[in-house]
């Protein structure tokens, strides 16, 4: 066993077998600049390099005009019926003023023309209005508690029926469906009431209302019957909660619109997902 000068140290195959060199130097900064002189020939190294590396975007574009590029999602503006949330109210056909004033006058005359029909009979008959001998002119003259209870009915309790029913099943009354309106919800746009809101809606439209009406009623047959002009106030503050609408923006709901969170759509220009639904 001979021994050899190279014994006890790291074995270092000889340059050009089983080894490739050191790495050659990094050639990055070279990418982004273009060759001084057309036909300038470059190093093999440099060659093989951008032969293997895949086009990119970045290679040949200033990063910093890449960051100036960028779109800004909060230049854009934001749509008007953010508020209400979920889809946007204004993408529906909202109904016209006066078709909604037609629909409420003919559910009211309904209602009024079924609701006397029914009441004031039993009126007649449980009270005794305009018997000789009633005592209707000496509490509080014509504004008396029989005509205080009718009133109520046919003003307040049947249209509130009339309207929380129809609403919760589906989504219009008589007046809405023959004038081809309905009413959905404002948040989120577009969906069928639910009960609550059909109740809700119908609540402050034909109770709250009338609330100051019969407060004047009851003054006019227990104090005084002058009181009774009072209800005239009442009602010019209701017209006035109804035609909020007009001036409303940008989905002209009245003030129980807003309270109920609802909508009045026109459904003649073809809004078909909630016909189908309703339907």
């Amino acid at each position: 066993m001979s021994d050899s000068p190279n014994r006890g140290r790291p074995y270092q195959p000889p340059q050009g077998q089983g080894s490739y060199g050191p790495p050659p130097p990094y050639q990055g900064s070279q990418q982004w600049q273009q060759p001084e002189r057309q036909g300038q020939a470059q190093p093999p190294a440099q060659q093989w390099q951008q032969q293997q590396q895949p086009p990119s975007h970045q290679q040949w574009q200033n990063p910093q005009q890449d960051q100036w590029q960028q779109p800004s999602y909060e230049s854009y503006e934001q749509p008007a019926y953010d508020q209400y949330g979920g889809s946007s109210g204004g993408d529906m056909p909202l109904a016209p003023i006066m078709r909604r004033a037609g629909a409420r006058l003919i559910d009211n005359a309904l209602v009024a023309v079924f609701g006397f029909a029914l009441v004031l009979p039993i009126t007649i008959g449980a009270f005794g209005l305009g018997k000789p001998g009633s005592k209707t002119e000496d509490e509080g003259g014509v504004w008396n508690w029989p005509i205080i209870f009718t009133l109520f009915a046919v003003l307040s309790v049947l249209p509130f029926i009339y309207e929380a029913v129809q609403l919760s099943m589906w989504g219009r009354t008589l007046g809405k469906r023959f004038l081809g309106i309905g009413v959905v919800q404002a948040r989120p746009a577009g969906n069928p009431l639910t009960t609550t809101q059909a109740v809700w809606r119908a609540a402050i439209t034909h109770v709250a209302y009338q609330i100051g009406v019969f407060f004047f009623l009851v003054l006019a047959v227990m104090v005084w019957q002058y009181f009774a002009y009072g209800m005239v106030l009442v009602w010019a503050g209701a017209l006035m909660a109804y035609l909020w609408a007009i001036w409303d923006q940008p989905l002209h709901q009245a003030l129980h619109d807003r309270f109920a969170d609802t909508l009045v759509i026109d459904e003649r220009v073809g809004y078909g997902e909630y016909t189908e639904y309703a339907e």
